[in-house]
């Protein structure tokens, strides 16, 4: 055999290997989710957009001595900002929890446009998780249970907002949080047809836990009753999606960090459909619109623990000058 003839062989033998192990490690070509035939035979998620206005924030787990130390050291802020200094991402899952949402397909590829903050969640799937950097969205990747999108995701920052649980939280009135906090009566009011925007400035409406939902619903709770800290170097979340019906996707979270909860944290979502000239309500159409932060408005106060906002005439001239 020739070198050159032993040489075509070796690297088709090595494709032929690859190609293998992509199918035993989870890169399987047939799988649901990798050719454009497929979008055929997903379950909806991909016309019009989704929004959740609430849900079932569960209980949450024992903590262990590492964190109860930590949660009985905390102190809850008086004020949460909209955006972060430098219009930071608070990163998944609480990305996920407020705002319209829309998914889009390309073959082994689904991405989520989280209109909230402007930003694009991608899903990898059928493949391997591997190992990627660190990321405010972390490293997912997803495959079809039937009807379910089941989607692990790893890697992720240590600066996404992390959220430990719920305290005894600020009083509910007079206070800096609860002038800024929408009950979430009040949301959903505005959201079938009322004032369009509202919700709280620091993220999901109604605060509450890391999948969303207020524990006491009201002023009192939510972001100023949150616990927030430090995740774990290898926590990691899987998702659970699937419609319930035409109009309502469910969304079961299940959050893994041993260095915070004894067991797994779990809740539930559910997400209603928007459609364009279907089920429009409040100021969303069900289409996709651009949302950029370009300006932080809020600046912290480490002393007195509160977030500041600038004038807002001062911030009108500001934004004037920019031609924003």
């Amino acid at each position: 055999m020739s070198i050159r003839s032993g040489s075509v062989l070796t690297i088709l033998v090595l494709l032929s290997g690859i190609a293998g192990s992509a199918e035993t490690a989870g890169g399987q070509s047939g799988a649901l989710g990798s050719t454009w035939a497929d979008a055929a035979k997903m379950p909806d998620f991909f016309s019009g957009m989704w929004m959740t206005l609430g849900g079932r924030p569960g209980t949450f787990p024992p903590y262990t001595a590492q964190a109860q130390k930590y949660v009985d050291a905390y102190k809850p802020k008086l004020d949460m900002p909209y955006a972060e200094d430098g219009c930071r991402t608070p990163g998944l899952p609480i990305s996920m929890t407020f705002g319209p949402s829309k998914f889009t397909y390309a073959p082994g590829l689904i991405s989520i446009y989280m209109q909230a903050t402007g930003h694009t969640r991608f899903i990898r799937m059928n493949q391997p998780m591997g190992k990627t950097s660190p990321k405010y969205y972390g490293n997912s990747v997803g495959h079809w249970e039937g009807d379910t999108l089941v989607v692990e995701t790893r890697d992720f920052l240590p600066e996404i907002t992390f959220q430990y649980g719920t305290g005894k939280g600020l009083p509910a009135d007079g206070t800096a949080a609860a002038a800024n906090i929408v009950p979430i009566g009040e949301l959903a009011a505005a959201a079938r047809g009322g004032a369009p925007g509202g919700g709280a400035r620091g993220g999901a409406p109604g605060g509450g836990a890391p999948g969303g939902g207020a524990p006491g619903g009201g002023r009192s709770a939510g972001l100023s009753s949150s616990i927030w800290g430090p995740h774990g170097e290898n926590m990691y979340m899987v998702e659970r999606m699937r419609l319930l019906n035409p109009n309502s996707l469910e969304i079961k979270l299940t959050i893994y960090d041993d260095t915070v909860w004894t067991q797994p944290y779990e809740s539930t979502r559910t997400f209603t459909h928007i459609q364009h000239g279907i089920s429009e309500f409040g100021p969303f159409s069900g289409e996709p619109e651009e949302w950029v932060c370009t300006v932080s408005i809020t600046s912290f106060d480490p002393d007195t623990n509160t977030y500041k906002d600038k004038d807002p005439q001062e911030m009108v001239k500001y934004l004037d000058k920019l031609g924003r």
